[in-house]
């Protein structure tokens, strides 16, 4: 289900994400990062249809569709996974109210899930993969997704390309 450059680009992101603590701290920091990146786009508001929708949709629906063009099935599930997470950003991007309010809970998340991601390298010994390749950014969240699979003992063509061979639940 994987095409080429999806298994390239995991391949990639994995070599710098082997170490359980990296694995660990990326498990918890990208969420944090994708969900401050989401509140902060509902800030902003177009009009469709003649209905106003958030900018944060429209950004989850074109990165949806870029998941789903890599790997299908994980696409699916990013999109299982991103609708609440949306939801859950523009209710309280709403209920925060004020744009100032919304803007620091976003730089609390957001550099809260950065450290988390610099703490997990620094156990890595090895640099970001974002810092190599921006694509990098986009393949993060797939990547969690992925080695879940690939733990969970399906995508046996994915433990390939991450260079995992075999795994089994650790």
């Amino acid at each position: 289900m994987a095409n080429d450059l999806f298994r390239r680009q995991l391949g990639s992101y994995a070599s710098v994400h082997r170490d359980s603590r990296n694995k660990a701290t990326h498990f918890a920091g990208i969420p944090v990062i994708v969900f401050s990146l989401l509140l902060l786009l509902s800030l902003w508001r177009f009009e469709l249809g003649g209905r106003e929708w958030p900018v944060s949709l429209a950004v989850a629906i074109v990165a949806l569709l870029g998941w789903m063009a890599l790997d299908l099935g994980i696409g699916v599930i990013m999109a299982v996974l991103m609708a609440p997470a949306w939801y859950a950003a523009d209710t309280l991007a709403g209920a925060l109210g004020a744009p100032s309010a919304v803007w620091t809970v976003f730089l609390v998340l957001f550099v809260g899930g950065w450290v988390l991601q610099f703490l997990g390298h620094h156990y890595e010994g090895k640099r970001p993969a974002l810092l190599d390749n921006i694509f990098q950014g986009f393949i993060g969240p797939m990547f969690l997704v992925a080695e879940a699979l690939v733990v969970m003992g399906y995508r046996h063509d994915l433990a390939q390309a991450m260079g995992e061979g075999d795994v089994t639940v650790r």
